[in-house]
């Protein structure tokens, strides 16, 4: 009696999970086939020719024929849209996506779609991975993507973005990559800084951000470690740059790009920084002595570039290996002065691979102290 009435659970559970499945494979279809509503022009055929119910055996069945589309392979659900560089436009509708219910990468980049993000986006809290760059959307981001507590990855880049900088980026304590470059957002860089948390890529360039870097420690200690590169170039920031306790925090930086800005002051010392390989900035209104340690081999500086300020260095006896030193400045035997700053060579030793120095047009390159 007991194995009986197990044996009709069991297979009441097993018809219940079937429903579920059966009916929210014949939902996500539904979804998709209402997405690709917004898709009015496909010029390479792609989705018009396969986003078809009757390209599917049946209507219960993953469509993994579709253009773009993957699925579990044990659940058969959609994990996946990737419709990347395809030529396609149109005004998306992102609230037909909600009933994917484990949606973890959507990547549209590359692209002619149209329109805003809605609210609605928010709501797929099983993205890990977004990718709209490369279109032109428009209007704010809305602030519920802070909503996306799983988000790894997020990438705006390159649309016409525009509004304040959504708040609440604490939530995405899984983020690691965060570009938004080349749109028309704005907001103060210090209150952004303090809300990432864990994030080992930022791409901020080209847009409207403002305020200074001169954050006391506590507003840059849930990144500090974890960042690798910081790209806040072509924005207005303006005030001091990273006092010397802080810069010293980020000991993973890799790259650093704060040129065509508005920064002012003196640098700090960079010594703490051992994997820093690339500094940019050029186009501030930085000046003081360059700190030595950029111009020696104590950290493995590549590419330098501190053009369009006002510092001063002096080249003395010592070891220096870059790939590529930009300062754009004219020469005069060997003091090279432009825009106020001067540079020094001192010494038979110098060991620069390059460095090259503009004046009027005209382009010398000077090895070891020595012009060619």
């Amino acid at each position: 009696m007991t194995l009986h009435l197990f044996s009709v659970a069991f297979f009441f559970f097993s018809l219940h999970l079937l429903f579920v499945v059966v009916l929210g494979s014949e939902s996500e279809l539904g979804s998709l086939i209402e997405f690709k509503k917004g898709i009015q022009d496909d010029p390479l055929g792609r989705i018009h020719s396969t986003w078809n119910i009757t390209s599917l055996p049946d209507t219960k069945s993953c469509p993994v024929s579709w253009t773009g589309v993957s699925c579990d392979p044990e659940s058969g659900s959609v994990v996946s849209i990737n419709l990347n560089g395809l030529g396609l436009s149109g005004e998306l509708k992102f609230n037909t996506l909600i009933n994917l219910k484990y949606l973890q990468n959507l990547s549209l980049s590359g692209n002619n779609f149209t329109g805003r993000i809605v609210p609605a986006l928010g709501s797929i809290s099983s993205l890990q991975y977004l990718d709209l760059s490369d279109n032109k959307f428009i209007g704010p981001i809305p602030g519920r993507i802070t909503d996306l507590w799983g988000l790894n990855y997020l990438n705006l880049s390159m649309n016409g973005f525009k509004g304040g900088f959504p708040g609440m980026l604490r939530n995405l304590q899984q983020l690691k990559v965060l570009d938004l470059r080349k749109n028309k957002l704005w907001g103060d860089i210090g209150g952004i800084m303090s809300e990432l948390k864990n994030v080992e890529f930022v791409d901020l360039s080209f847009n409207r951000f403002h305020g200074g870097l001169g954050v006391g420690a506590d507003n840059v200690s849930s990144i500090a470690n974890t960042l690798r590169v910081m790209n806040l170039s072509h924005n207005v920031l303006n005030g001091g740059f990273f006092k010397g306790d802080v810069i010293g925090l980020f000991r993973n930086l890799e790259v650093l790009d704060l040129g065509d800005n508005g920064i002012t002051g003196e640098l700090p010392s960079f010594g703490m920084l051992p994997n820093l390989k690339v500094l940019r900035l050029g186009s501030n209104q930085l000046f003081g002595m360059i700190p030595e340690e950029l111009l020696e081999s104590v950290i493995p500086i590549q590419e330098l570039d501190l053009s369009g300020n006002g510092f001063t260095v002096r080249f003395l006896m010592g070891s220096i290996g870059w790939t590529f030193f930009d300062l754009d400045y004219g020469y005069h035997e060997y003091l090279v002065s432009f825009l106020n700053a001067d540079i020094y060579l001192a010494g038979e030793s110098v060991s620069l691979a390059m460095i090259k120095l503009i004046q009027n047009g005209a382009e010398e390159i000077f090895h070891k102290g020595e012009k060619l």
